[in-house]
Order: structure tokens, then sequence, then C-alpha cells
């Protein structure tokens, strides 16, 4: 009789196991289906501005530079290993991006021999290691 009592303990401890799972399995796909994932909002939730990569440059082994939109802004960051820092703004309409990733300003900004030159040395200044 010990091993009757037993086995219906652990036959009710199965079940109740079976629905509990059977229970988050149905939470997690109502959840996904609402683009709740993780800790945070998903993609179809994603709140703030679009954030997407135009271009980037490496300088070296663990840095580079990027340009990056945000939403309306153009963004350039240094980018290494532990930080991303900004170095400045410009206009994507200046910046023509070619398919091998070099970069080179359109005709019809002001002065973009100088504008450019400009800013390449401040970002030069502002990520070179000392």
């Amino acid at each position: 009789m010990g091993s009757t009592s037993t086995f219906m303990l652990f036959a009710r401890l199965i079940l109740s196991l079976a629905v509990v799972i059977g229970l988050m399995w149905v939470a997690a796909n109502v959840l996904r289906k609402r683009g709740v994932t993780g800790l945070g909002v998903g993609r179809r939730g994603t709140r703030g501005p679009a954030v997407e990569l135009v271009a980037r440059r490496p300088l070296g082994r663990n840095a580079s530079i990027a340009i990056v939109r945000v939403g309306e802004r153009s963004l350039v960051v240094g980018v290494t290993d532990h930080q991303v820092t900004k170095l400045g703004e410009v206009e994507i309409e200046e910046i023509d991006v070619n398919e091998d990733n070099t970069w080179t300003v359109s005709s019809g900004a002001n002065r973009p021999g100088s504008a450019w030159k400009t800013m390449l040395d401040q970002m030069r200044e502002r990520t070179t290691r000392r």
C-alpha cells in the first residue's frame, strides 16, 4: 500500500509540473506576440529613436570611427572595446559612403575640403592614445 501512495504522489507531482510548464509556455507565446522579449521591449514595441550604423572605419585593432544616424541626427563616434565617445555631429547629405566603406564629401557641401579635413583632424586628435 505504501508504494501505491508514493506512485500517486509522484504522478501528481509530474502532472503539476506539466501544468506549470504549459502555463509558462502559453505566457511566453502571448508576450512574444505582443513584442515583449526578455527584460525590455522587443522589435515591434521599440521605444526611442531608430539607430542606424551608416559607416564604420577601423583605426586600429580595437578602435574605430563610426557614423551613426539616431533619429534625425547624425553622429560621429569613436568606438573602443570599453567605450563609445561622441566626436561630433555631421550632415549625412555631405558624406557619401561607397560600397568599399570609404567616405567622401559630396561636392554640394559648403567648402567640403576644409570642413571634412577639420572634422577628420578633430577625430584624430580625440582618438589618439597618449
